[in-house]
């Protein structure tokens, strides 16, 4: 005797029951978890550029400032003391190193401090951009003949938007 075997095919079964509206919430929660993946990874690529960004503003300060400090500068004396007396009365040289970066979009100025006292070269713009960056040093500054006193050397540093 031979037994038969019926065989059921799922695909042309007609008597489960649909439920179209159980797989909405499910579909909208999926497609809301993608959403916030995007708009997580458009976050971090746009915090990444922009952290590129500061990097690249610090490491241009810093070239700035070493340009800045070579004893070969018009204003740096011998032993690497800053000059003020010079740098006052002549800024054309600085100046012409500002207009140079100008043109590339980066603005500076350099700061000197000493005993509570500040002074930037070329002058301080009225302006206050959001985005700057700045690089210390410590320097000696000579003031005159009979003072010479440690103090700060600053470039402070932001992008021409």
């Amino acid at each position: 005797m031979q037994k038969t075997f019926k065989i059921r095919y799922f695909l042309v079964d007609e008597h489960a029951v649909s439920e179209e509206f159980t797989t909405l919430p499910a579909l909208s929660i999926v497609m809301i978890g993608f959403a916030l993946f995007f708009v997580l990874l458009a976050q971090t690529y746009t915090a990444y550029e922009e952290r590129m960004d500061r990097l690249q503003n610090y490491q241009t300060a810093d070239g700035i400032a070493n340009i800045l400090t070579n004893p070969d500068c018009y204003f740096i004396r011998e032993g690497g003391l800053i000059d003020v007396p010079i740098l006052q009365s002549d800024t054309g040289s600085l100046q012409i190193l500002c207009e140079q970066y100008q043109r590339s979009g980066v603005i500076f100025l350099l700061r000197l401090q000493w005993n509570n006292l500040t002074q930037d070269f070329p002058e301080a713009l009225s302006i206050a951009p959001m985005n700057r960056v700045a690089v210390s040093k410590d320097v000696g500054i000579y003031l005159n003949e009979a003072r010479t006193v440690p103090g700060t050397l600053t470039i402070v540093l932001w992008k021409d938007s």
